[in-house]
């Protein structure tokens, strides 16, 4: 982990190429870039000072004999990537005042850059003939440019067909409808590096993450939110002559909805190799397209309904294709979203469900949002809405007897991507699963993509069998029901041909000054997902608000999506190092916050799910009056340790939080009994304060639960805040 994190310098920069400027395509490339100082230059023991102790590890290094534990970049003042004479003379000449250690820097994070061992300045970036600006290579080549002027100081020509000089970096986006761009598919990457020159190959996809691949690995590039991009210094990287790096993602339908937006979507959403929601522009051919439905993703036939149902406007002239599609729509029937399912079996019904598809999917390529149709690559969404109202008139209630909603459903999915065939060759349908019972003899198409929506308790993790054991959670739903489910579709999918996604909810959704303790679980889950269930696409639902962690969970399944072989221990350090990023120094301190969370909850004895049980449904009351004390006092000393103001506004937020269920749980002992009631009151005007001149959002429906207008210490805040802690007998508050 690195040492000292500073702001040498956080201004949104919008580089200009030689041949095309980023403003002119929209690409909204502003950014704030965090210096990591991870090392200073002659500090070679880090003890932040640059003496003769420097000078003595330095000799002892070069002489073999060095007992103390050393940064070679600290040591490197020829940036050659050694410990050697020259730098033992360089650190002599700064130590006797005839060179101060800024004179061996340039400003830059990384001071030296080669491939193969040549200079980066030796380097143009080469396109293919013919690739123009609608291509993702052609972005790629843009991005590699904008960071390599920003990280090492260069600024490479983009050329077309030849190098501008002797060395070259090649993107070479394939098609992906030859022999060879087929054994890349969609998102493959490979990167290479050959008699010096650096060769990039993908095709809709792949050389964009090859990009930021290389940025992550080589240049110590962090995408870790939307507006900021933390890098770390290097002294001396070198790309070697030999390297040589394939990727085929495992899972091909990769979505954290919570931290990006259009803003950020070259920043964080692409930068983290995303891929399937919809972020505005970037859902074009340039950006590569998308992996998910190219019109809407959930409960489309909600929209196909509405569509089916409308009438095209009289008088047509002067109005374009989309704008006629548009109108139709508008004008169509509005269902009851939380109340209504369509019949499964009538055919009018599904007529008008199928025209709809067929219209507002061809709106949504009108919009831009796919450059072909293609098998393979296109998905519609054909999903039911987001309740269980399903049909029970006596054809569907017949299916469903024997082959469970699930089947009854499916029937209709199966149906749609038959005949879509006939419009749309090759194109899949994607549609929901909620119903946990089986079919007995319904299979889904080959064209069929089934989106599995879980998990039935969030306080244990998929596979362990523990939900029997607890009981299950308040409305009868548990893990273990999941995994049956799961385990069964998983195969049955494989069997056909077909794919199984999966929407995972680990977000906190209505008690935002509670946040579900699953950080953990997020590993253990998303890998049991993925090793066990033969699922190839995970949906991570976010939303609310960013108080409890949020940003942390979405970054940490976004890393887990790409990297699907990571361990837990590998993953615990990814979450450290995000800790760093987003909070400051205090980030051993925030891991050990986090554990003891996750504790609290293991402590509440019961299964749980964070979109309906309430917070002492999640947390162990008991656990947090006897640890909050050490749980404040961790995050007390990561305030401390914060550098900046946007560090000390996070964690003061966590400390609210803390406040919140801290004070919560000791309300009686200290407040009630006497026991320290000063320190009560003072706690709780801070947190109350904190809240209201702050505007925190402390509840998803804050009419609802309104924050406290007046302090009153005699009531416990839970009951102050949400009326109730939980929903279950014998649990106060």
């Amino acid at each position: 982990m690195k040492k000292v994190l500073s702001l040498l310098f956080a201004v949104a920069i919008v580089f200009s190429m030689a041949t095309v400027s980023f403003a002119a395509y929209d690409f909204k490339l502003s950014q704030d870039f965090i210096d990591d100082e991870t090392f200073v230059l002659g500090d070679v023991n880090g003890d932040g000072a640059v003496n003769a102790v420097d000078s003595y590890c330095v000799k002892t290094t070069i002489a073999g004999v060095c007992t103390e534990e050393i940064s070679l970049d600290a040591a490197d003042f020829d940036a050659n990537g050694q410990c050697s004479a020259p730098d033992s003379y360089s650190l002599k000449l700064c130590l006797a005042g005839a060179k101060t250690t800024s004179d061996f820097e340039n400003g830059k994070q990384v001071y030296k850059l080669t491939i193969g061992g040549n200079d980066i300045s030796e380097y143009s970036i080469v396109l293919n003939e013919g690739i123009t600006d609608e291509d993702n290579s052609y972005v790629s080549a843009l991005l590699l440019k904008k960071y390599l002027s920003q990280l090492v100081g260069v600024d490479l020509p983009v050329c077309y067909g030849a190098p501008a000089g002797e060395r070259a970096i090649y993107i070479d986006q394939l098609d992906l409808f030859s022999e060879e761009g087929q054994k890349y598919g969609v998102e493959g990457l490979r990167y290479e590096v050959k008699g010096g020159d650096l060769y990039i190959i993908g095709t809709l996809r792949g050389t964009m993450y090859s990009v930021y691949e290389i940025l992550e690995k080589y240049l110590g590039v962090r995408f870790f939110s939307n507006d900021a991009t933390l890098v770390y210094k290097a002294r001396a990287v070198d790309i070697p002559e030999g390297t040589a790096e394939e990727i085929h993602p495992k899972i091909t339908f990769r979505v954290a909805r919570h931290t990006f937006g259009a803003s950020g979507a070259l920043n964080y959403y692409l930068a983290n190799k995303l891929n399937g929601d919809y972020i505005g522009s970037y859902d074009s051919k340039r950006y590569g397209t998308l992996s998910g439905p190219i019109y809407s993703n959930a409960h489309s036939m909600y929209e196909y309904w509405r569509m089916g149902t409308g009438t095209y406007p009289e008088n047509t002239e002067g109005m374009t294709e989309s704008q006629i599609l548009e109108a139709k729509f508008a004008s169509g029937t509005i269902p009851d979203a939380y109340g209504w399912q369509p019949c499964a079996t009538d055919k009018t019904v599904y007529d008008t469900l199928f025209q709809g598809m067929l219209e507002c999917n061809r709106m949504g390529i009108l919009w831009g949002n796919t450059p072909f149709i293609e098998e393979g690559v296109t998905v519609f969404s054909f999903s039911i809405l987001d309740n269980q109202y399903y049909c029970t008139c006596r054809n569907c209630t017949k299916i469903s007897r024997v082959e469970g909603f699930s089947g009854l459903y499916l029937s209709l999915y199966n149906k749609a991507a038959v005949d879509v065939q006939a419009y749309y060759p090759g194109v899949r349908l994607m549609g929901i699963i909620y119903a946990k019972d089986f079919p007995k003899t319904i299979k889904p198409d080959e064209n069929i993509i089934l989106l599995y929506c879980g998990i039935g308790c969030d306080n244990h993790i998929l596979g362990m069998e523990e939900c029997y054991e607890k009981g299950g959670q308040l409305n009868g739903m548990n893990n273990d029901n999941d995994i049956e489910a799961l385990n069964f579709w998983g195969d049955l999918c494989a069997e056909s041909d077909a794919e199984l996604w999966f929407w995972i909810y680990p977000v906190t959704y209505h008690y935002y000054l509670c946040g579900c303790p699953n950080i953990p679980n997020l590993y253990y889950n998303t890998k049991y997902l993925m090793d066990e269930c033969n699922v190839t696409g995970i949906f991570y639902e976010g939303g609310g608000r960013t108080y409890n962690f949020e940003t942390l969970k979405a970054y940490a399944s976004v890393q887990l999506m790409w990297d699907t072989d990571m361990t837990y221990e590998e993953y615990c350090e990814m979450v450290k190092e995000y800790l760093y990023m987003y909070y400051g120094e205090g980030y051993e301190e925030l891991f050990r916050y986090i554990l003891m969370q996750t504790e609290a909850g293991d402590r509440c004895g019961t299964c749980f799910i964070n979109n309906y049980d309430r917070p002492g449904d999640m947390y162990s009351y008991e656990y947090l009056a006897e640890n909050y004390g050490e749980m404040r006092g961790l995050l007390e000393t990561a305030l401390e340790k914060a550098k900046t103001s946007e560090q000390r506004a996070r964690i003061e937020t966590l400390l609210v939080c803390c406040d919140f269920m801290g004070l919560s749980s000791v309300h009686t002992d200290w407040y009630v009994n006497g026991n320290n009631v000063e320190l009560y009151c003072e706690r709780y005007d801070w947190m109350l304060g904190y809240i209201k001149s702050h505007n925190m959002v402390t509840f998803s429906e804050q009419n609802l639960y309104p924050v406290p207008a007046v302090t009153d210490y005699t009531v416990n805040p839970m009951i102050q805040f949400y009326e109730s802690g939980s929903r279950r007998l014998g649990i106060y508050p």
